[in-house]
């Protein structure tokens, strides 16, 4: 699939789409660049309020990096044997609690990446349940961070 048929999926799909001409980072923005590549034949798809607080600014709340990330995906194989069995319940509960159970189990199958934020929150949270061994997710693509 090439980029332009991955940003007009996304723009059908409702992503926001930006056309601040005079933004002073768009072409840095995810947003702008799929803005950008919405063919003439789409009606109608979601458009960010460029009267927003902030926004077409250097500090616009609604920038999203145009560069990939490293996305983990899956996390099957991320409880091992050798972990005392207080850390699996404790991370997991605490994922779903601020993710929720959804969330968690699609993370947790790889049906949804893992940006590397999160991918740091689940290290940290491994670190409070007492474990400082390495923590490995299933794999790795690289993506946007939608």
């Amino acid at each position: 699939m090439t980029e332009q048929e991955i940003f007009r999926m996304k723009a059908e799909d409702g992503y926001a789409v930006c056309h601040a001409e005079l933004c002073p980072r768009k072409e840095h923005c995810l947003r702008w660049k799929v803005g950008q590549q919405l063919p003439d034949n789409m009606s109608t798809y979601h458009c960010v309020n460029l009267h927003f607080e902030n926004v077409a600014t250097e500090d616009c709340p609604l920038y999203r990096n145009a560069e990939k990330v490293m996305m983990a995906k899956g996390m099957t194989r991320i409880f091992i044997d050798e972990m005392p069995k207080r850390v699996e319940p404790f991370v997991r509960k605490k994922l779903i609690a601020s993710h929720n159970r959804t969330y968690y189990f699609e993370y947790r199958n790889g049906s949804r990446l893992i940006p590397p934020s999160m991918q740091e929150e689940v290290r940290n949270l491994f670190r409070e349940a007492g474990w400082d061994g390495e923590v490995s997710f299933d794999g790795y693509v690289e993506d946007y961070e939608w």
